[in-house]
């Protein structure tokens, strides 16, 4: 009898007493190394979120344990070929651009160490809070592979990518925030919690208008600037013809709580 695979350790849970909002938390002792099979959780989860979770408005994404991921599983890496390093390439590439492409806002709850893959996990999420623990590292250099430079200069500064890169060194969660990288530190105890409560914040609005709102920040980060407030404005024009829009309007002239979904 054929023994079946392991399930990758990724747990996908709806956060207690807020609705709308999930926790995904990787799961891999001892230092939650990023596995391939892992990697395709992720990716799955992160493609087709809107269709298996639809009452989903915000994603905590978090690990358990002291370390956020420490990167690709060495033990994996250590086995490679040219195929089967092409093979993963094209599965770990697709999973960072689910996690960035993903319509749901994304908030990364950095518990520990983000080295490597685990760093550019946390770049593609839309926001970044962290522990007083966290430290960031693309020590790939070390390992003797390349990678994750590209994905941190959309967060980091050109020299600071290149110092993480080239000397392998980590640097704390205060540093990534000084250069507008992480949007929140918190004490260790209270990061899930922080990270719930901005998450719940965000839940509040429109599900409608902030997937929207998220897919015009991505087609528009690369353009430039006129062309990408073009682009913003053909949004906006989408947005205003939604009930969700018409409810926003309502609700703020009449002093009260909107109610999503209305005529949809």
């Amino acid at each position: 009898m054929t023994e079946s695979a392991p399930e990758p350790a990724v747990h996908i849970e709806s956060a207690p007493g807020i609705s709308g909002v999930l926790i995904v938390t990787l799961d891999n002792p001892p230092v939650n190394a990023a596995t391939l099979a892992q990697f395709k959780r992720l990716r799955g989860f992160f493609s087709n979120v809107t269709e298996t979770h639809p009452e989903a408005a915000c994603i905590v994404l978090t690990a358990k344990g002291k370390v956020f991921c420490a990167g690709a599983d060495v033990r994996e890496l250590s086995d490679r070929t040219t195929l089967s390093q092409m093979a993963r390439s094209v599965v770990s590439r697709e999973t960072f651009d689910a996690i960035r492409r993903c319509p749901v806002p994304v908030i990364a709850a950095v518990n520990g160490a983000a080295v490597g893959a685990g760093a550019v996990i946390a770049s593609c999420c839309d926001i970044v809070v962290a522990s007083e623990r966290a430290t960031f590292s693309l020590p790939e250099i070390l390992v003797g592979v390349m990678g994750g430079t590209r994905h941190m200069q959309r967060i980091l500064p050109d020299k600071m990518v290149r110092y993480l890169a080239l000397t392998g060194r980590r640097v704390d969660a205060t540093t990534l925030e000084r250069f507008g990288a992480a949007q929140l530190v918190t004490p260790h105890d209270a990061l899930l919690d922080e990270a719930l409560k901005l998450a719940g914040e965000i839940a509040q609005h429109s599900p409608v208008a902030a997937r929207l709102m998220k897919e015009a920040i991505n087609l528009t980060e690369d353009m430039p600037v006129n062309e990408g407030y073009r682009v913003e404005q053909l949004f906006t024009t989408l947005a205003s013809s939604l009930p969700d829009s018409k409810e926003a309007a309502l609700a703020f002239l009449e002093k009260r709580k909107p109610v999503w979904g209305k005529g949809e």
